[in-house]
């Protein structure tokens, strides 16, 4: 299977290598910024494209490694003629295969499909990792079946999901990537209040952060939970709100003091949670 690129960024070229590296032949790269192609180019033995069509007749398997809002138009500028038997492909997390590519075109041999690696790449040498990370594929069924097989082949764990669960599924991803974030500079912000630089504050609640990520990998969410709402404390809960001074911040503490309720409840099915039922639906 001949595979290209279209786009020479962190995606496609972490994506490259890892089939370089696996024996896989890489029919060649198009970008934009040509040294990028030609970098790439010389670490998997392939070629540099000047011309789409080219690249795309030379491909069996061809990925859009463009950002997301120029796929489709990307695709569209090749030629139907040079799309013949050939897999078009993009990465994108939260769009489908039909939603960019549209239908497959049975008559030609052109199926579509989207494949989204649930990690960070944030860098070409991502795919030193790629083995320990879920890719996540939808689109032509025969097809995304086919590419499975392949890629599992190779030493990559495959997911494969239904097209209408595509949003959902970057939701998850999302509120586990980038909320978090937004969480934990919240933490950072309210030490900045207490009067520590924002340096002593990240490195002050960072054991704190990488012991809690270690025990709900290790252990689950809801065995993981410890704090106030799992014991009930609804004065603690109260005293933290007064300190809070802005609506915004203490309608966040609490929607997140209500899931966390849940999750206790889970974990201490006995215990009466019933004060701080109250306390958080007010």
């Amino acid at each position: 299977m001949r595979i290209g690129f279209i786009g020479a960024g962190k995606v496609g070229c972490a994506l490259a290598l890892y089939f370089h590296s696996h024996n896989s032949t890489i029919s060649g790269f198009f970008s934009k910024t040509q040294e990028h192609a030609a970098d790439i180019a010389s670490r998997t033995g392939s070629k540099v494209f000047s011309n789409l069509n080219d690249l795309a007749a030379n491909s069996d398997l061809l990925f859009f490694t463009v950002p997301d809002d120029e796929i489709a138009s990307v695709y569209k500028s090749i030629s139907a003629d040079s799309l013949k038997d050939t897999i078009v492909c993009h990465c994108s997390g939260s769009l489908t295969a039909k939603e960019v590519f549209g239908e497959d075109d049975y008559s030609t041999g052109l199926y579509k499909v989207s494949i989204h690696p649930l990690c960070a790449v944030d860098s070409k040498e991502s795919y030193k990792d790629f083995e320990k990370v879920y890719f996540f594929m939808e689109g032509h069924s025969d097809t995304t079946e086919k590419l499975k097989k392949f890629f599992s082949d190779i030493g990559l764990k495959v997911k494969l999901i239904n097209s209408d669960i595509k949003v959902k599924y970057h939701l998850a991803a999302s509120v586990v990537s980038n909320q978090v974030v937004a969480l934990v500079n919240e933490g950072v912000e309210i030490l900045e209040q207490c009067g520590f630089t924002r340096e002593e504050s990240l490195k002050a609640l960072s054991p704190l952060i990488l012991g809690n990520v270690e025990h709900i990998l290790d252990k689950g969410p809801v065995q993981a939970l410890t704090g106030p709402v799992q014991r009930g404390d609804v004065n603690t809960l109260s005293r933290h709100m007064r300190t809070l001074d802005t609506y915004s911040d203490r309608l966040l503490y609490t929607l997140l003091a209500r899931k966390l309720l849940k999750i206790a409840k889970i974990k201490n099915p006995d215990r009466d949670f019933s004060k701080l039922e109250k306390f958080v639906s007010e």
